[in-house]
């Protein structure tokens, strides 16, 4: 504790206080046991960044200037694997990135309609409704992909009406990914912006190259966001991406008071914690790190994937990105405990009786395995 606090701090009770909170703490899993959880073990040094920035304001980058160099290095680092021409806002996350978009496309458009899938993240029903957006659920596939068919139709339906498309990047039930690019054709021919929710999957497809086009698509007005804490950074770390400059414009407001006298974005004073977490994570990584990243991470769900198979149990498809969705039937609460008794925390999904397994960086052969064996023993499969 800083010695010019004490006369603030003094009897030893902020002492007292961290020791509790040391304590209460330990009573946690550890994030990289939390095999289910969509938030990862950071990667040491995006720890170190965060810590190192979490009393750097994000929103006054003339007061911290190494804010505004953060700002423009994750775009380079970003515009090297996506290539030229985005503009970007860090975010605390999807939630964050997707109500910031949606709110772009109803006020670049003047309308005020929503299209997703009806296995689109939740959050997007709730921006929707922050908004006052009505939202229009298109159907799915077997594999909960979104329907285009079924998009084209309802835009025609409600012609001039429909603000944004939204495409899911790793649906959260299954990791599955929409038809990204066909969708975003649907949007434009109907005057919509595209938003694509990559809050899960976007991580992981920068670390291939073959699907790096899917992420933020040129032609037309697109939006994407992408989540660093879903994978190598301490939450909150996101980032929301523009194919043009003109569409983050409208959420740059006037702020006299503040010392460049605007504010871009809709939350206002944050730490600029998690931009220093992403950039440090990139920029360690390298691009190669990427696709080792995403290689390592694809190749756990493969692993775990094909071990369940081989046992009996069924997965539903896949794994598109580094998640697997498994069938356990009525016994998912009973396995879900087994798992847990072993240190494993998986969660469920809206399908019933399925169980997800999510891929970590810090996660090893030896993890999924354990992991394989406590279902299997537990579900009663594999005699």
């Amino acid at each position: 504790m800083p010695s010019e606090a004490s006369w603030l701090l003094g009897n030893g009770k902020a002492e007292k206080v961290i020791d509790e909170l040391r304590r209460l703490r330990a009573g946690d899993p550890p994030p990289c046991r939390v095999a289910g959880g969509m938030t990862a073990e950071p990667l040491p040094v995006a720890l170190q960044a965060y810590t190192l920035y979490a009393r750097a304001n994000l929103n006054d980058p003339a007061t911290w200037r190494s804010v505004e160099a953060l700002v423009e290095r994750l775009r380079r680092l970003l515009e090297g694997v996506l290539g030229p021409g985005l503009d970007m806002l860090p975010t605390s996350g999807g939630s964050e990135s997707a109500l910031t978009g949606l709110f772009i496309a109803r006020e670049a458009t003047g309308r005020d309609t929503v299209v997703a899938s009806s296995a689109a993240h939740a959050s997007i029903a709730k921006d929707a409704r922050i908004l006052g957006m009505r939202l229009i659920e298109a159907p799915v596939d077997y594999d909960l992909r979104l329907d285009v068919d079924q998009l084209r139709r309802i835009l025609r339906a409600n012609s001039g009406r429909v603000a944004a498309v939204v495409a899911t990047l790793g649906v959260t039930d299954n990791g599955a990914l929409d038809p990204v690019l066909e969708a975003a054709e649907v949007a434009w021919e109907n005057g919509a912006v595209l938003y694509v929710d990559a809050a899960w999957g976007g991580l992981p497809l920068l670390g291939r190259p073959a699907a790096r086009s899917t992420i933020l698509p040129r032609g037309g007005p697109a939006l994407a966001g992408i989540d660093f804490h879903k994978h190598v950074a301490p939450p909150p770390s996101g980032v929301l991406l523009a194919n043009t400059p003109e569409l983050l414009g409208i959420v740059e407001h006037r702020a006299p008071y503040m010392p460049s006298g605007r504010q871009r974005g809709l939350p206002w004073t944050r730490t600029a914690a998690g931009l220093a977490a992403a950039v440090a994570a990139l920029e360690a990584l390298g691009q190669d790190g990427l696709e080792r990243l995403a290689q390592h991470l694809y190749g756990l769900a493969t692993r775990m994937a094909e071990a369940l198979r081989t046992a009996g149990v069924p997965v539903h498809s896949g794994p598109w990105t580094p998640l697997v969705a498994f069938n356990v039937g009525r016994k998912a609460g009973s396995v879900a405990e087994a798992l847990r008794r072993r240190g494993w925390v998986l969660y469920p999904s809206r399908l019933h009786g399925v169980l997800r397994y999510v891929a970590k960086w810090c996660h090893t052969p030896s993890d999924v395995e354990e992991i394989v064996e406590t279902v299997v023993a537990a579900a009663g499969r594999g005699h």
